[in-house]
């Protein structure tokens, strides 16, 4: 059984029309199933999760990375599989998974390709799955309880992922996926007369605390969420099951 959660935004009306193509792609491959709505229930954690126990197998997205990363922090049991719609904007997941927007992405539900994923989780209760960025405002990361960096040039920038895209990713080998956290900072130097010059710093570790001597922002990409230091961020030994497209960047 197919179970479809769709973001509030989609009841826009610019969304109408393609909705109702996908609706009819998804029932002339087999696959459509009960819609949920964000909006329609109070507590939409207590229904999901009774609608699992009683034997769905297969959830579906329809919206963006913010639906997404809300969606898998909403079910008691990753134990399941996930599939992905992309609507709207920020959709960088569906883009690094081979996932078209769209009714296109029907077809990808169809094929039914499975990607094991780890998410990376932040305070060990909220999950996330590609990075979080943070300025460099003296902040202190202990990883793994064997070493210990301070960055405290304002220039730099702190990424901290489980999958990452973006310049460093074309720089640097990135253990995207691996079980492991990628620490990533930017070192960015600005002189008189001179273009910037940039490098990064690379380490992979199972966790990192951060501190810092005054609370710093830290962005959560997936959901374009702040929160603030301190926090400790470790990847799960559990996966989650992904449906991807035959051109995922991600293995």
């Amino acid at each position: 059984m197919y179970y479809y959660i769709y973001d509030n935004f989609l009841t826009e009306k610019k969304y109408q029309g393609i909705i109702s193509k996908i609706e009819s792609r998804l029932t002339d491959l087999g696959i459509n199933g009960k819609i949920i709505r964000m909006s329609t229930f109070k507590n939409l954690s207590k229904t999901l999760n009774e609608d699992i126990a009683k034997g769905v197998k297969t959830i579906v997205v329809v919206g963006n990375d913010r639906t997404l990363n809300q969606l898998i922090n909403l079910i008691d049991n990753l134990n399941l599989t996930i599939g992905l719609i992309p609507l709207g904007p920020d959709n960088n997941i569906a883009k690094l998974m081979g996932i078209p927007e769209g009714e296109a992405a029907c077809d990808v539900l169809s094929s039914r390709i499975i990607q094991s994923l780890h998410l990376g989780l932040i305070n060990k209760k909220y999950f996330f799955i590609t990075y979080l960025e943070l300025p460099s405002d003296n902040v202190f990361l202990n990883c793994d309880e064997n070493y210990f960096i301070n960055v405290s040039d304002y220039h730099d920038v702190i990424s901290i992922s489980n999958i990452f895209w973006g310049e460093a990713a074309d720089k640097i080998p990135l253990s995207n996926n691996s079980g492991y956290i990628n620490l990533i900072i930017k070192h960015t130097k600005k002189r008189l007369f001179q273009v910037k010059k940039e490098n990064f710093s690379y380490f992979k570790t199972k966790t990192i605390e951060l501190t810092s001597d005054r609370s710093v922002p830290i962005l959560l990409i997936d959901e374009k969420r702040i929160i603030k230091t301190p926090v400790i961020i470790s990847i799960t030994r559990t996966k989650l099951n992904l449906i991807v497209g035959k051109k995922r960047f991600i293995s």
